[in-house]
C-alpha cells in the first residue's frame, strides 16, 4: 500500500496527520494497523468512526501476539469493546491466556463486554464518594484532592465512561 494511501487511512481512523506520519515510520506498527483497519472495514464498511479508530490504533500499538488481532478487532468493530479500559483488560487477558482456544465467556466477563453503566449509577457512585469525604471536603474546600473522589468513583464503576463520571463530579462540586 502506498504511503499516501496509508496516511489517508490512518487519518481517517482519527489520528492526527503528525501521528499518522510517525506511525508510517514504524513498519511493523503500520502493517498491524492497516490489517486491523482492513478487518474492521469488513464489519463496519469503509468508514470507521474516530472512537473505533483510536481503539484500533491502541490495539495495533500494544498487541504483541498477532494471532489475536482478528479476535480483538472483531470485538472492537462490533462495539463489544468500546472503551480504553475494556481494551486494556482485553490485551491483558490475551497476554495472560496465550493458549488456544480463548474462553469467550470468561474473556467477555473479564473485559466488561455487555456491561452497561447508567448515568444514574455514575451519579450514585460519585455521591457516595463525596459523602465519604464530606467532612474533609468542607474543611479543605477547593484545596481538596478531587482525584481521590474520581478514583473512588471509577473503582466502583470499572466499566463506566470516565468522561461521564468526571463531568458528573464537576457538576456536583
Amino acid at each position: 500500500m502506498a504511503a499516501l494511501d496509508s496516511l489517508s487511512l490512518f487519518t481517517s481512523l482519527g489520528l492526527s496527520e503528525q501521528k499518522a506520519r510517525e506511525t508510517l515510520k514504524n513498519s511493523a506498527l503500520s502493517a498491524q494497523l492497516r490489517e486491523a483497519a482492513t478487518q474492521a472495514q469488513q464489519t463496519l464498511g469503509s468508514t470507521i468512526d474516530k472512537a473505533t479508530g483510536i481503539l484500533l490504533y491502541g490495539l495495533a500499538s500494544r498487541l504483541r501476539d498477532t494471532r489475536r488481532l482478528s479476535f480483538l478487532v472483531s470485538y472492537i468493530a462490533s462495539k463489544k469493546i468500546h472503551t480504553e479500559p475494556q481494551l486494556s483488560a482485553a490485551l491483558e487477558y490475551v497476554r495472560s491466556h496465550p493458549l488456544d482456544p480463548i474462553d469467550t465467556v470468561d474473556f467477555e466477563r473479564e473485559c466488561g463486554v455487555g456491561v452497561i453503566v447508567t448515568p444514574e449509577q455514575i451519579e450514585e457512585a460519585v455521591e457516595a464518594a463525596i459523602n465519604r469525604h464530606r467532612p474533609q471536603l468542607l474543611v479543605e474546600r477547593y484545596h481538596f484532592n478531587m482525584g481521590l473522589l474520581m478514583g473512588e468513583a471509577r473503582a466502583v464503576l470499572k466499566w463506566a465512561d470516565g468522561e461521564t463520571a468526571d463531568q458528573t463530579l464537576s457538576l456536583m462540586e
